[in-house]
């Protein structure tokens, strides 16, 4: 059987022994995370100012994927991948009309066009040429759309006070246009009476112009408050978690909804905990069986490594003084619960980043031919489920713990040759099924313990997470990740 299968195994055990301690607590299925591509998660999150710990943003910022090798594990990019492929997503997207709107809208417009080019020629001679970078940085399709949208956000004033647009219904049926364009500059008189006579020929199309225009105005937005995340628009500030240092500029926004107090009293609370037990046996030839509670089974080269910090490896079924009879028990004790979010955009204030809407509005929407939010390009994403191999979400959930201790007892072993050998003083790193890490420190993650059983043929020895790790500084403190919940914005 493969490193795959047995990987397969593991996983599947420990998600079944998570969800039975803390399943009912979450909106979804937990998932266990792939380890250590993002390594272990910096809980000691904000600091005395409010900043944020750089990796534990790094952590959560993370874009979500099925893992290839092991079916039904979190794979996380590095980060901020999920804010980048959001950002990419919306690039490809495009508030549309039906077709009958769509054409209703043409025919207005084409009976306008000589109140357009008038708006437009007006403009262009007041305040320079309208360029085509202006236009895709407002999110428009033509220099008229764009005049109005500098009417209708920068003009108004809405831009100033953090609030969409005016919408052309609102311009339209304002008392005095002029008015409600406090910001507009003098030389715009010409202008906005343009606008004026336009406004009155569309009246019977305003409707489609309004949802056009705050559609595009949306995406731009988020697309914008994404890229370019600001204290203003809701971004956070980071700092090293090594040196202290803040980092400029801001970064996308996050909120985690548990405090550091509270994450911290949940892993002192070592009486919760999720256990996994195997067993082990000789097979043929230098493999060991594995069964993992009561599991089919599995044979593999070696089950678990112990690697110091000076570079010695020890195989603990092939070391001097050990077995490959045992009974073994990996136990994630003090778990806690970390929920966490994006920052949510709101359309009153434009503050945030984050809205699925589109997103969703998009995937559903498909090829019909509706009016609303629809894909103009090819994203290159599945935008499906994570269960349907969909390779766009973000976690919401993290289901983290103390380092795992593993305990393993011995029959038929050899105990006085193992002490003669073994230096509990030595730390190291433990790798299970010769692939999956458990801690993922440059330092040794654990140190050992060992126990003489009722005869020379028995003994425990028990690996724990060593001082290396436990006496780190606060904002360096990291824990375990079991696993993690999340959601995909093309289906949720």
């Amino acid at each position: 059987m493969s490193t795959a299968d047995a990987g397969q195994q593991y996983y599947d055990e420990l998600q079944k022994q998570a969800i039975a301690q803390v399943g009912s607590q979450f909106h979804t299925k937990l998932y266990p995370v792939k380890y250590p591509e993002q390594g272990d998660f910096f809980w000691n999150y904000k600091n005395i100012d409010d900043v944020y710990n750089k990796k534990t943003i790094d952590y959560i910022n993370a874009n979500v994927s099925p893992a290839k090798d092991i079916s039904g594990l979190i794979e996380l990019s590095s980060a901020s991948g999920f804010p980048n492929r959001y950002n990419q997503v919306l690039t490809a997207i495009a508030y549309t009309l039906n077709t009958t709107d769509a054409q209703k809208l043409k025919n207005a417009q084409s009976n306008a066009s000589i109140q357009q080019n008038a708006i437009v020629s007006d403009y262009q001679n007041t305040f320079g040429t309208i360029t085509s970078d202006q236009e895709k940085a407002a999110g428009v399709a033509n220099k008229c759309d764009y005049v109005m949208y500098i009417a209708g956000w920068i003009w108004s004033g809405r831009k100033t006070a953090g609030k969409p647009p005016l919408t052309y219904s609102e311009m339209a049926n304002a008392r005095s246009l002029k008015n409600s364009l406090p910001e507009a500059p003098m030389s715009a008189d010409q202008v906005i009476t343009d606008i004026s006579v336009y406004l009155n020929i569309m009246q019977p199309v305003l409707a489609f112009e309004d949802s056009l225009s705050l559609g595009s105005w949306t995406l731009t937005q988020l697309k914008n408050n994404t890229s370019y995340p600001t204290e203003a628009n809701g971004g956070i500030h980071e700092f090293d978690p090594v040196t202290g240092k803040s980092f400029d500029p801001c970064s996308d926004g996050y909120v985690i909804n548990k405090s550091v107090e509270e994450i911290n009293n949940g892993l002192q609370n070592t009486s919760n905990s999720i256990s996994i037990a195997m067993k082990t046996s000789q097979s043929s030839g230098n493999e060991v069986n594995v069964h993992i509670d009561g599991q089919t089974g599995f044979s593999v080269g070696s089950w678990l490594k112990f690697t110091t910090s000076l570079g010695a490896e020890y195989d603990m079924s092939k070391s001097a003084g050990t077995s490959t009879d045992c009974s073994v028990k990996i136990t994630w004790g003090g778990y806690v619960i970390v929920p966490f979010g994006s920052t949510a955009w709101a359309q009153d204030t434009n503050v945030g980043w984050y809205d699925k809407d589109p997103i969703y509005q998009a995937v559903k929407n498909g090829t019909q031919d509706i009016t609303g939010y629809k894909f103009v390009s090819s994203v290159g994403y599945n935008m499906q489920s994570f269960a349907q191999g969909g390779e766009f979400g973000y976690l919401d959930n993290l289901l983290i713990s103390n380092y795992p201790t593993i305990e393993i007892t011995y029959q038929n072993a050899d105990f006085s040759k193992f002490k003669q050998s073994w230096s509990e003083k030595v730390s190291g790193n433990l790798k299970l099924f010769g692939f999956i890490s458990l801690g993922s420190f440059s330092e040794g993650a654990y140190g050992s313990s060992y126990e003489a059983g009722s005869s020379n043929s028995s003994f425990t020895i028990k690996f724990s997470a060593s001082p290396e790790v436990t006496s780190v500084p606060q904002y360096q403190k990291t824990a375990f990740v079991i696993g993690g919940t999340l959601r995909n914005p093309g289906v949720d």
